[in-house]
């Protein structure tokens, strides 16, 4: 079957259906008091009442708001910029130094010291703390801190680390003070945290002390919708002002009409399979490959984006990412291909049902993802008719994020659609070192190869570009042979305010949102 051909035919499977949206009645949300107070629709709420930033993903979530801030940050082009700390300089293969700012007040009114970021940092390793953090402290390595004066610290690693500076750019990497019964979650940002309910919002009001000027708005109510078309409908409705993570089907029709408040920018955000490769039926190679080929990625960016918001991913870079994207590498539509590797394998439809069989046992992938992005469902949708076209069954359901991961692990579930930022520090480590590195604790898929794992640690422990860049063009390959992760697409992030939204840009990481500039206007 020709390509347009197969395309015609998952069309036709799936309807108009892969690019509908639900709408739902939704009540009126509270009005604020505070004359200055925005309303965000994210997709993803805080995870408890008080959702210590060092811990899990809480960190994005409070960066995002404004609350905690981390040393090094990142700018809008994806360098290293000074944050909480002026300057820093690499003393040794194992030592850097860093120097604080000496304007910096915490929420409770009190300087930052050296002292604080060392106490803070601590807490990574302190298991039953709120802010334990074992995957981020891998990540840093730190063996020591010492404190020099009150704005100078010396951080010493376990090992060489040239990733060192990039991973402190990483949200989870605040700096905190202990918190109080008044003042909870005590950071350094323009907001000071108010309140959280978990799944549901985020309160914060604005901290007139900000060493970087005093915010212009009083408050800020993030409220945590899922659903991107019930978003759309409570912008519609005035309940918010501004939708960070819009439907794109909804977006290009606005655009289309040159209607709305529309902001667009590329992020690093990869829509991409993890796949149980340790066992059950994908732990066969030839299957997996199949899979990758059957993914006719030009149509799925088309069908689940609209034209607005993505581009067929090669690798696990964009090709924005030009310091780190292996641009010789290409992942193929080829579903002849595929078919003819799978028959080569006797992986073969033997009863003529139109499935094929491994192992004597008829091919039905469990596959999962999660609401939250617009994109997930429709992709999986496509998926699903796609493999069918190659006689791969798929059985697919929407979950709960962490579960879908428990049941991966589990081997419960063969594939797991996600969608990550894949340089969230502007390195390229983080990404693969998280998820498809022996051993760590996202690495769902149990997979394990020993020559990447020994190109993860010479890329960290190698301090020139030109050499690591090689290091992580070889990872990229190895990647796109195993298969462990199978990447779909790059994300262009979509959003809509109410008109009146000014001071807002889309970070290229995903990192920032709030910031002092921050207002609605007149």
């Amino acid at each position: 079957m020709s390509h347009q051909k197969n395309r015609s035919a998952v069309a036709a499977l799936l309807g108009v259906s892969v690019l509908a949206f639900s709408a739902f009645a939704m009540p009126s949300l509270p009005v604020q008091a505070a004359e200055k107070t925005m309303r965000i629709a994210v997709p993803f709420g805080p995870k408890s009442s008080v959702p210590d930033p060092r811990a899990r993903q809480n960190g994005w979530l409070s960066n995002r708001a404004g609350v905690s801030e981390t040393l090094i940050g990142l700018d809008y082009d994806m360098t290293m910029q000074p944050r909480l700390a002026d300057t820093f300089q690499n003393l040794s293969p194992t030592e850097w130094k860093l120097t604080l700012r000496k304007d910096v007040k915490f929420h409770d009114g009190s300087d930052m010291t050296a002292q604080d970021v060392k106490a803070s940092f601590e807490k990574f390793d302190i298991e039953g703390h709120s802010g334990h953090n074992p995957r981020l402290s891998r990540l840093l390595g730190i063996e020591s801190i010492t404190v020099e004066d009150d704005h100078t610290l010396v951080f010493k690693t376990k090992s060489p680390n040239s990733a060192f500076l990039w991973s402190l750019t990483e949200p989870s990497a605040a700096v905190l003070k202990d918190g109080t019964d008044d003042l909870p979650l005590i950071g350094t940002g323009p907001f000071v945290f108010v309140m959280a309910e978990p799944d549901k919002t985020y309160q914060t009001r604005k901290f007139a002390d900000y060493w970087g000027g005093e915010p212009k708005l009083d408050r800020i109510v993030m409220d945590a919708l899922s659903d991107p078309s019930v978003a759309a409908l409570a912008l519609q409705a005035g309940d918010v002002d501004l939708v960070t993570n819009y439907p794109e089907p909804d977006f290009a029709a606005l655009k289309d009409k040159g209607e709305g408040q529309l902001f667009s920018n590329p992020t690093t955000r990869l829509f991409f399979f993890q796949v149980r490769t340790a066992d059950g039926p994908l732990a066969n190679e030839t299957l997996r490959t199949a899979v990758s080929l059957g993914l006719d990625r030009e149509t799925i960016v088309t069908a689940s984006l609209n034209g607005v918001g993505g581009e067929v991913a090669n690798s696990l870079f964009p090709a924005t990412m030009a310091s780190w994207a292996n641009g010789n590498l290409t992942l193929d539509y080829d579903p002849e291909k595929a078919a003819a590797l799978l028959d080569e394998a006797g992986i073969t439809d033997t009863n003529g049902d139109g499935n094929r069989e491994l192992d004597g046992e008829e091919i039905s992938l469990k596959i999962r993802s999660y609401e939250g992005r617009a994109a997930l469902r429709p992709t999986l949708e496509i998926t699903q008719a796609l493999l069918q076209q190659i006689g791969i069954g798929a059985e697919i359901a929407m979950g709960e994020y962490d579960a879908n991961n428990e049941a991966l692990k589990a081997g419960e579930i063969d594939m797991h659609l996600q969608a990550w930022g894949t340089a969230p520090q502007g390195d390229p480590d983080y990404f693969p070192s998280t998820l498809v590195e022996s051993g760590v604790g996202y690495n769902f898929s149990g997979y394990s190869n020993a020559e990447l794992d020994a190109l993860l640690k010479k890329g960290r422990e190698d301090f020139d570009d030109e050499v690591r860049k090689e290091h992580y063009d070889r990872i990229q390959e190895i990647i796109n042979a195993d298969l462990p992760l199978i990447p779909v697409f790059h994300k262009t992030q979509v959003s809509v305010g109410n008109g009146k939204v000014d001071g807002y840009r889309i970070h290229p990481a995903e990192t920032y949102l709030v910031t002092p500039d921050l207002i609605l206007a007149e």
